[in-house]
């Protein structure tokens, strides 16, 4: 299975100092996935998404909340293509209401120790729309 992992980019502020952090979030679910899962990490402050390509499976981790528009917009147009996304972070928690409209399905809580699950259901056809 080939599963794109994005950190979608935030508008900066006009005068802000530009900076790059490596996102943790991402980081821990990345070593949470099944080691079967052919995983890409694209952090879209400083890479391209790659949209062509043969994705089976989309994630998304958002932590600020100023990333849910470009979340939406990712995962609006990798649905249209008919891969399915699931959203995660602390910002997918905190707005989980709003974000579950734009996903197939939406992770809340810590990764560790829970994606064997979501990628068996997913391998299997079952994913669901929430895992909490």
């Amino acid at each position: 299975m080939n599963f794109l992992l994005i950190y979608p980019s935030w508008p900066k502020l006009e005068h802000q100092t530009l900076f790059h952090l490596p996102p943790h979030g991402p980081v821990v679910m990345a070593a949470a996935i099944p080691q079967w899962v052919n995983v890409t990490f694209v952090d879209e402050n400083v890479q391209e998404i790659p949209y062509t390509g043969a994705w089976d499976f989309v994630g998304i981790s958002v932590m600020l909340t100023s990333q849910l528009p470009s979340a939406y917009a990712i995962a609006g147009r990798f649905m249209a293509m008919g891969v399915e996304v699931l959203f995660g972070g602390i910002s997918s928690m905190l707005h989980a209401e709003d974000a579950k409209k734009h996903c197939n399905s939406l992770f809340l809580g810590e990764a560790e120790g829970r994606m064997d699950a979501v990628f068996n259901d997913k391998k299997n056809g079952r994913l669901k729309p929430v895992y909490d």
